[in-house]
C-alpha cells in the first residue's frame, strides 16, 4: 500500500506566497531635496489630481501578490541596485532616501523570488528611513504594505487608516485598507473601498481584486470574466513582464477553481510566456496537469516551481504525487522540507500558517500543533479560509461539532471552492449528517480537477462508505 493510498483510507482526520506587493525602479542619482515618492511608480493608471493643499501618496496599488508595472523583472537588476543603495547608506547613515529605496527593493525582491525573509529586511530599512525622516508618506505607505505582505493585517489597516486621515482618497493607501479589510473578513467594507478606488483610479489592479471578490461571494462565472477583463486591460495599458504574467495567472486560477483545467493551463502558459520564472504560474500549470491526470507533467511542473521558490503547498503537492507513484523516499524529502519551513517560520510566524495547518492534518501529523496554528491564523486573518483551517484542525482533534460550526462560517459567503466543500462534507459526515455529507462531497468532486489527488481520493473513499 502506498503512502497516498494509506492516507486516503483514513477516516479521520480526514483532515494556499508570500504575498508581496511591488517593486521599485531604482535610480542611481539622488537629487537633494527630492521626495522618495518620486521614485515609486504607481500601476494605477489614470487618477484624479490631488488638491494642492493636500499631500499625495505615490505608490503601487497592484494586488498584494502581484509585481508592479515598469519594475525591473530581473533579480540581478534588483541585487545590483540593492548593492548601490547599501553602499550609499554605509557612507552616510543619515541617508533616508537610500534606506527607503532599499526597503522598496527588498519588498520587490521578495515578490520575484518568493523569499519572505526579504520582508524583514524591507521593514528594517523602512523603519530606518522613517527614524531619520518620520513624515515620508510614501515610506509610511510602504511600511503598511509590508505589514500586509507579512499577514499582519490589523497593523496594515491601522497604519493605512492613519495615512488616509492625513492624505485622504489616495489609491495607494485605500488599496492597503481594502486588502486588509478583505483578509480580516470585512468583505462588504472591502468591496466599498474597491469601488471607491475604481472611481478615483480605474485600473486592471482593481478589476483583478473584483474577480477575487466575485469568487468569494459565490459567482465563479463573474470571477472569470473579471479576471480575463483585467488581463485584457493590462495588455491594453502596455503592461508586460512579471506584472502582465500575474494577470494571466489570476485568470488561470479562476478557471481551475471553476473546474476548467484545460482553459486554466492555457492561461498559465500565457503567464509563463510573460514571466518564465513565475513560480506561481509553474505551480498552477502543475495543478492543471494533475487535474487532467498528467502526473508526469504535474511532477515536472512542481519541481520547476520549487526550484524557483520552495513554497509549502507546492512541496506538499509534489510529495503527494510522488507518493502516488510509489516514490516514498522522494515524497518524504518534500514533506521534510515543509517541516523545515515550519521550523524556520517559528511559533510567531503568520505567512505559512494556513498551508502548514492543511499539511499537518492532511498527512496525519501533529493535530494539536495544527489547531494551535489555525487559531493563531484565525486571530490575524478571520476570513473564510481562516475558518476553514480552524474547522479542519478541529476535526483532526476529534471535535466534530465545533468543526461543523467553524465550517458554517467558512461557507457563509457561498464560496464555490472545492476544498471548502470537501472539508465541509467530511466534517458533516463526522458530525453524523450523512445526507449533507453526500451533497457536499458530490459538489466538491463535481468541480472537475479542483481537488488535489489526495483530497479527491479521500472524498471518493468517504462517498463509498456512506450508508
Amino acid at each position: 500500500m502506498t503512502a497516498l493510498t494509506a492516507l486516503a483510507a483514513r477516516r479521520l482526520p480526514r483532515f494556499r506566497g508570500a504575498r508581496p506587493l511591488a517593486l521599485l525602479v531604482a535610480s542611481f542619482a539622488v537629487v537633494v531635496g527630492s521626495q522618495v515618492g518620486c521614485l515609486l511608480n504607481s500601476s494605477a493608471g489614470p487618477r484624479t489630481a490631488t488638491p494642492a493643499n493636500l499631500p499625495a501618496v505615490n505608490g503601487p496599488i497592484t494586488p498584494p501578490d502581484a509585481p508592479v508595472m515598469n519594475a525591473p523583472g530581473s533579480l540581478a537588476q534588483i541585487d545590483h541596485s540593492i548593492a548601490a543603495w547599501t553602499h550609499n547608506l554605509s557612507i552616510n547613515d543619515k541617508d533616508f532616501l537610500s534606506a527607503a529605496n532599499l526597503a522598496a527593493l527588498y519588498e520587490g525582491r521578495a515578490r520575484l523570488s518568493g523569499d519572505v525573509t526579504d520582508y524583514a529586511r524591507a521593514t528594517d530599512a523602512a523603519e530606518r528611513s522613517l527614524g531619520i525622516q518620520h513624515d515620508q508618506l510614501d515610506v509610511l505607505a510602504l511600511h503598511a504594505r509590508l505589514a500586509l505582505a507579512t499577514h499582519d493585517f490589523s497593523r496594515a489597516l491601522s497604519e493605512a487608516s492613519m495615512l488616509d486621515r492625513t492624505a485622504p482618497d489616495q489609491p495607494a493607501v485605500l488599496a492597503i485598507m481594502a486588502d486588509a479589510r478583505l483578509e480580516l473578513g470585512d468583505v462588504d467594507v472591502a468591496a466599498g473601498l474597491y469601488d471607491r478606488i475604481q472611481a478615483i483610479a480605474p485600473s486592471p489592479a482593481i478589476t483583478a481584486r473584483l474577480a477575487r471578490l466575485a469568487f468569494l461571494r459565490g459567482d465563479p462565472t463573474a470571477a472569470i470574466k473579471q479576471a480575463e477583463g483585467a488581463d485584457a486591460a493590462a495588455v491594453a495599458a502596455g503592461i508586460d513582464g512579471p506584472s502582465l504574467s500575474w494577470y494571466a495567472y489570476l485568470a488561470g486560477t479562476m478557471h481551475l477553481a471553476a473546474g476548467e483545467p484545460e482553459a486554466a493551463a492555457t492561461w498559465f502558459d500565457r503567464a509563463l510566456e510573460s514571466w518564465p520564472g513565475s513560480y506561481l504560474a509553474l505551480a498552477g500549470r502543475a495543478r492543471a496537469a494533475a487535474a487532467v491526470g498528467d502526473l508526469d507533467a504535474a511532477i515536472e511542473g512542481y519541481r520547476a516551481a520549487i526550484a524557483v521558490a520552495p513554497q509549502p503547498d507546492a512541496l506538499a503537492a509534489l510529495g503527494d504525487l510522488l507518493a502516488l507513484r510509489g516514490d516514498e523516499a522522494g515524497a518524504q524529502q518534500q514533506y521534510d522540507t515543509v517541516l523545515a519551513i515550519a521550523k524556520l517560520q517559528g511559533s510567531g510566524g503568520l505567512i505559512f500558517n494556513r498551508q502548514l495547518v492543511l499539511f499537518d492534518v492532511n498527512h496525519g501529523r501533529d493535530a494539536a500543533t495544527a489547531l494551535q496554528l489555525a487559531e493563531q491564523e484565525l486571530t490575524a486573518r478571520h476570513d473564510v479560509y481562516g475558518y476553514d483551517a480552524q474547522a479542519w484542525a478541529l476535526l483532526a482533534n476529534g471535535r466534530a461539532a465545533e468543526a461543523d460550526a467553524a465550517m458554517t462560517m467558512a461557507l457563509a459567503l457561498g464560496t464555490p471552492d472545492a476544498m471548502l466543500l470537501y472539508h465541509a462534507g467530511e466534517i458533516a459526515l463526522a458530525a453524523g449528517d450523512p445526507a449533507r455529507a453526500n451533497t457536499l462531497l458530490q459538489q466538491a468532486l463535481a468541480i472537475r480537477g479542483a481537488l488535489d489527488p489526495l483530497s479527491a481520493a479521500k472524498a471518493r473513499a468517504s462517498l463509498h462508505e456512506l450508508p
